[in-house]
């Protein structure tokens, strides 16, 4: 049996789970390319689910091993931000200061909230910082622009990612504002 064209085979009918087109793209993409790599680099698990036709527990070890999130600076000076999984918040907030952008960032799971609230009171009004993404910036996954201009000096950006599901079914929204004080840290209580 030639693995190649069975796991092929076996991926061909679209996954149950509802995935954007760019992760399924991305998430197909790594298949491939893990079958196209010798086989002692194969880990078991994804040659056990590929040969039983699990596409979903693929999706899962293969979105799992990948990284939380990725940053690109765009030519306009805006900076677009993709959310692969809701893990390491302040890994994403360093990765923003780093490039200029006060920014305290949060991941709020179903069923949870911030707390205090609110957590500034000198929010600046009619300031949003995320747009959606472009058109070719989509078919690389979800994510968003941020426009840094929008914070001015002594100001916060302020991220609120309420997430619910996990791996092939995640959906976030975000909250964005700006803050011309202190903000408080979120503690996350329901």
């Amino acid at each position: 049996m030639n693995d190649h064209h069975e796991l092929t085979r076996l991926l061909s009918p679209a996954p149950q789970a509802s995935l954007d087109p760019g992760r399924l793209q991305l998430l197909k993409e790594r298949v491939m390319t893990d079958l196209a790599t010798p086989p002692r680099r194969r880990t078991p698990l994804v040659l056990a689910a590929a040969a039983l036709g699990l596409a979903a527990a693929t999706a899962a070890v293969l979105l799992n091993t990948g990284p939380a999130y990725a940053v690109t600076d765009n030519p306009d000076g805006t900076i677009t931000v993709k959310i692969y999984q809701a893990e390491n918040p302040k890994g994403l907030q360093a990765e923003l200061r780093a490039r200029g952008l006060n920014a305290v960032v949060d991941f709020i799971p179903e069923g949870k909230r911030c707390s205090p609230q609110p957590r500034s009171t000198t929010w600046v009004e009619g300031v949003r910082l995320a747009a959606p993404q472009t058109g070719e910036e989509e078919s690389g996954g979800a994510g968003f622009r941020l426009d840094p201009s929008k914070v001015g000096p002594g100001q916060t950006a302020v991220l609120e990612f309420m997430v619910r599901g996990s791996f092939m079914s995640m959906e976030a929204g975000i909250s964005d504002r700006v803050s011309a004080g202190p903000v408080t840290a979120c503690t996350l209580v329901g």
